[in-house]
């Protein structure tokens, strides 16, 4: 019974972090971007920069918008919700910067 309340505060964490991030003004590509090349693209390039992954994790690059859309939900689901990317937020990725693409996939994801 001790594990429940542990269990009850990560899923009350994890709901928050949805909520949070579906509310809020609409985000533009260019502030997502931004995140994205600030915090992700050291390692989900073409030609990652981090000499940890010579190549993109799991095939996922974000070098183009049209990358940044078509891996939207990814990013969303790994960023916002289990909070797994970047792995071990070895990129030093903010809360704010966090909700900041949830809300950006929730708007639609728009690109140029």
């Amino acid at each position: 019974m001790r594990s429940a309340p542990l269990f009850t505060a990560a899923l009350w964490g994890t709901l928050a972090a949805v909520v949070f991030t579906s509310c809020g003004k609409p985000v533009s590509y260019a502030e997502a971007r931004a995140v994205v090349d600030r915090r992700c693209v050291e390692c989900h390039s073409a030609h990652p920069a981090s000499r940890a992954f010579p190549i993109a994790p799991k095939g996922v690059m974000l070098d183009t918008a049209a990358q940044m859309k078509q891996w939207a939900r990814r990013i969303q689901a790994s960023v916002t919700v289990e909070r797994t990317m970047p792995l071990a937020n070895m990129s030093g990725m903010t809360d704010e910067e966090r909700s900041l693409l949830g809300r950006w996939v929730d708007t639609g994801a728009r690109i140029p």
